[in-house]
């Protein structure tokens, strides 16, 4: 019988904010593939987005604290951020895999899908979880997805499955843009991240 406690969902990422959508995704994931946990896990810092507008991390943590707070199977981990460097994908599974979890899911945006096997150690990592994809990059691009989707399957074995959703269209570079010049981000954000934000004035000075 699957043990529950040994089957986790994970959705990474810089969350500068977090946002809407990234709640679906969790909400999703939750529900299509019986997942009893998802780790909400800010990166101390990335390899491809430009670093002058990245909050630090521990104020990245507290925004997904907040969002997570009144979703019962939803978790914020600092896991990545104690390290203290940037981390691959790869030493998040070996260290969950050191948790005890057995079965993780790990769960992407479907830009992401295109490239993740050219993320380092991706040869190792997608055979160590599953996939779990969302999102178009515009109209009509589903077959592409689908495509990348039979190519992993067949170079590394991989296991990857569609998260069946609508497209949630936020974006957290636009977020920023938006309480810079102090327009509403009410529709965006979860509440308890809207306050946090314009208690701690982020995003003001950037």
């Amino acid at each position: 019988m699957r043990n529950p406690k040994k089957r986790i969902g994970v959705l990474g990422g810089t969350f500068n904010p977090i946002h809407n959508g990234h709640l679906s995704l969790i909400k999703v994931a939750h529900e299509q593939y019986d997942l009893p946990l998802v780790l909400v896990m800010p990166t101390f810092s990335t390899y491809y987005k430009g670093e002058s507008e990245l909050l630090a991390p521990q104020i990245r943590l507290e925004m997904v604290e907040a969002a997570c707070s009144e979703i019962s199977y939803a978790k914020a981990s600092d896991l990545d951020i104690r390290r203290g460097v940037t981390t691959l994908t790869a030493d998040t599974i070996d260290d969950l895999k050191a948790l005890g979890y057995e079965e993780i899911f790990f769960i992407i945006g479907g830009d992401s899908l295109l490239y993740i096997d050219k993320w380092v150690r991706a040869d190792y990592f997608l055979k160590e979880c599953t996939i779990l994809y969302s999102g178009r990059l515009s109209s009509g691009t589903e077959s592409v997805m689908e495509k990348k989707a039979e190519y992993l399957k067949n170079t590394f074995a991989a296991d990857v499955r569609p998260l069946h959703m609508t497209d949630v269209p936020y974006s957290s570079t636009e977020i920023r843009k938006k309480i810079r010049n102090g327009e509403s981000v009410t529709e965006e954000i979860p509440a308890a991240v809207e306050s946090f934000i314009r208690e701690n004035k982020l995003y003001q000075d950037v």
